[in-house]
């Protein structure tokens, strides 16, 4: 399975596609298919300590705090820019648990439109997450990323699950980001 999703990925990556449809007002012609995506994320952690007073008097009150980077890249086919799916890889820290994890999965993207150039929607992500520097600790990637887009930039809120158990702990994160969507 995983040496499909391997060869799907390097198939996609070196294609060029394109489409040329009928010559009916209806349909564009020669329209590209083919869009790439760079995210860019900060995983967030429930601060233990909120409400604790400072020597110099002030209060903790910080709900979260940063707990690593992550950081992925993604290309893929898309159907007027609302419906389309990618192949994508990156990596991830989660800094509290020390862990650094490479992902490589394939993402689902549905983005309808809500303004003139505004969407709204959701990434739905399945694939196989690698710790690095951990032997041979891996395990099942799933993610839901909910979106809003407003030309090719993206802001996003995202939830991970790595299907790693460390210390005892189902790894994963909670995070918000950015995102260069490139039609």
């Amino acid at each position: 399975m995983f040496s499909l999703f391997i060869l799907f990925l390097f198939n996609v990556s070196f294609a060029q596609v394109e489409i040329t449809l009928n010559d009916s007002n209806d349909f564009p012609t020669n329209k590209k298919i083919t869009f790439t995506q760079f995210e860019i994320s900060l995983p967030l952690q429930g601060n233990k300590n909120r409400g604790e007073v400072f020597p110099d008097g002030n209060t903790n009150d910080s709900w979260f705090l940063p707990d690593g980077v992550n950081s992925n890249f993604g290309y893929g086919i898309h159907f007027n820019q609302w419906l389309g799916i990618s192949a994508n890889t990156g990596i991830g820290m989660k800094l509290s648990e020390k862990l650094v994890v490479a992902p490589v999965f394939s993402n689902l993207r549905i983005m309808p439109k809500v303004g003139e150039e505004t969407r709204i929607g959701i990434d739905v992500g399945l694939g196989h997450a690698f710790a690095i520097g951990r032997g041979d600790l891996s395990g099942t990637f799933k993610r839901v990323k909910l979106n809003l887009e407003a030309s090719e930039l993206q802001l996003f809120l995202e939830i991970v699950s790595y299907g790693i158990r460390l210390n005892d702990n189902s790894q994963g994160s909670i995070s918000i980001g950015f995102a260069l969507v490139s039609f």
